[in-house]
């Protein structure tokens, strides 16, 4: 089952620290061994925010509900850890993966479950969404809008780099090949010299990309 939209926490940053994001949640341990709510029982603020805080936690939710609100432990820990390390799943390391492993399976998941927003079957593994991180969701999406309109105000400024240097190169070479101003005094092989360096230049910027 899905519960909609991907988003994140209002008010609080994107990106964390990498201390911050492998870090295990010791005051999640309190929680460890407490009978679950129901599903759709009703959070106090209190309860909704100190979920949220914790990255990971608003991980596990974005990921499931990408899901179709179910995923085992594996799996999600596996994104995660490629998450907080930036690379494919394929590139982690055991340890990496195993940080990533033990604060949910310790933490982050007794302490959803026990506050009704995930349903995590410690025996086998899985876990599944609730009715209750509905209530979770009105916090995470302001932020997430966030995210990815400074995604794309990043992805835009790298898009006009290229042709304005492409432009200014050209423009130069013009000027100078057609003998006006004092560039009329550039001797041909300079042109020739600045040519290269500005197709190279473009070259490198489209890699970056």
């Amino acid at each position: 089952m899905s519960a909609g939209k991907t988003g994140s926490l209002s008010g609080e940053s994107a990106s964390e620290t990498a201390a911050e994001a492998t870090e295990t949640d010791i005051s999640n341990l309190k929680d460890i061994g407490k009978t679950s709510r129901s599903s759709g029982a009703e959070l106090t603020k209190g309860e909704i925010f100190d979920l949220l805080k914790n990255r990971r936690r608003r991980m596990v939710i974005q990921y499931l509900r990408e899901h179709d609100g179910y995923s085992d432990l594996n799996d999600l820990a596996e994104h995660i850890a490629a998450k907080e390390n930036d690379i494919t799943v394929r590139q982690l390391s055991s340890d990496q993966r195993k940080r990533v492993y033990i604060g949910l399976y310790q933490c982050h998941l007794p302490k959803m479950d026990s506050l009704g927003v995930i349903s995590y079957e410690k025996n086998r593994g899985t876990i599944e969404l609730q009715a209750s991180v509905t209530q979770l969701l009105k916090y995470m999406e302001p932020l997430d809008e966030d995210e990815q309109s400074e995604s794309k105000g990043t992805g835009t400024d790298r898009t006009w780099t290229i042709p304005a240097v492409a432009g200014a190169v050209v423009a130069i070479v013009t000027i100078g090949t057609l003998g006006i101003g004092p560039l009329a005094t550039v001797p041909p092989a300079a042109w020739t010299l600045l040519s290269v360096l500005g197709i190279l230049a473009i070259v490198g910027l489209q890699r970056a990309r």
